[in-house]
């Protein structure tokens, strides 16, 4: 089978898989295909496994028998190779919110192809490493915090000794530590908690989590400064290259006449947090506002410098 056929047959799949029934046109329309070339395509497609029956008559047309997911889906050897480096990644990771670990998946994958296709995985496997710190500490609550935000429910948890009522809605996952992204509705603040430090966590399906919607709008509003001070700083362009490679939402990268700018927005909250992340840049970044940010930033030096006095 060829690339472009391939290609097609799986894209025609993922057009299927929410119909009940369809037509011969359906496909020629959609994917610009001869009708010859579209009755070959649906033999194809159930020899790969889809259950259709057709009924003739002008108001008939092909019907899907509903089995649950596909069973085959045609990938060229790129996107093989793309999908066992993602697997290798993401196995390098010592945690993860998911039941199964991802060296059995890639077993299971490698289990369906030829000898030839599995010595080349392997090779490229050799050939190319993605670096990433495992988890430092252990997360006992990865799965039913996955589990909240996929509900858009609220949880009760305890973080550092302290009960929290939050809505979480993304995991990350930094420099070796997992994070729950959530809006706290009682500070109405957004904040990334650290995972290990959860003691407890505990689902509520409460009416007042907010929608997809209300949450994205309040997040954004957030991350752009409502009820923050501003801040910036100039960088080289190493300190260019180092905001590329670590930022957070609540930051922006500016060009103006050929220099680079940092801005953002912090909080009596995160006032320290910042002052560390603006340290990681070492000379690289100069902070020209505001000036009790630049106190604690020249405080914190002077700390580190004391360490080495007499």
């Amino acid at each position: 089978m060829n690339l472009q056929k391939s290609a097609r047959l799986n894209q025609e799949l993922i057009y299927l898989s929410d119909k009940h029934s369809f037509h011969l046109s359906d496909l020629m329309t959609t994917f610009k295909i001869s009708k010859r070339t579209a009755l070959r395509d649906i033999e194809s497609l159930e020899q790969s496994g889809l259950a259709l029956y057709s009924t003739p008559g002008p108001a008939g047309g092909y019907h899907l028998i509903q089995e649950g997911l596909l069973t085959k889906v045609h990938f060229n050897p790129d996107e093989i190779h793309a999908i066992f480096f993602a697997l290798k990644a993401m196995s390098m990771m010592s945690e993860t919110p998911f039941n199964e670990p991802f060296k059995q998946i890639r077993a299971k994958l490698l289990m369906n192809l030829t000898p030839n296709h599995q010595a080349g995985v392997r090779r490229l496997e050799d050939a190319v490493t993605y670096y990433t710190v495992p988890a430092v500490k252990h997360n006992p609550y990865l799965r039913n915090l996955l589990t909240i935000i996929s509900h858009n429910h609220l949880a009760s948890v305890t973080f550092n000794g302290q009960a929290l009522t939050i809505q979480p809605y993304q995991l990350l996952y930094r420099d070796g530590y997992w994070l729950v992204a959530s809006w706290n509705p009682t500070s109405q603040t957004c904040w990334n908690y650290r995972c290990d430090c959860l003691t407890s966590c505990q689902e509520l399906a409460s009416p007042l989590a907010l929608t997809k919607q209300e949450l994205q709008a309040k997040i954004k509003l957030f991350n752009h400064g409502e009820g923050g001070v501003k801040f910036k700083a100039l960088l080289t362009e190493h300190g260019r290259d180092h905001f590329l490679r670590s930022n957070y939402p609540s930051m922006r990268l500016e060009e103006n006449a050929g220099r680079y700018y940092l801005t953002g927005y912090y909080n009596e909250r995160t006032f320290d947090y910042v002052v560390d992340y603006l340290l990681t840049f070492s000379d690289h970044a100069k902070l020209l506002e505001p000036q009790p940010l630049i106190d604690g930033y020249l405080k914190k030096l002077r700390t580190l410098l004391n360490q080495y006095a007499d």
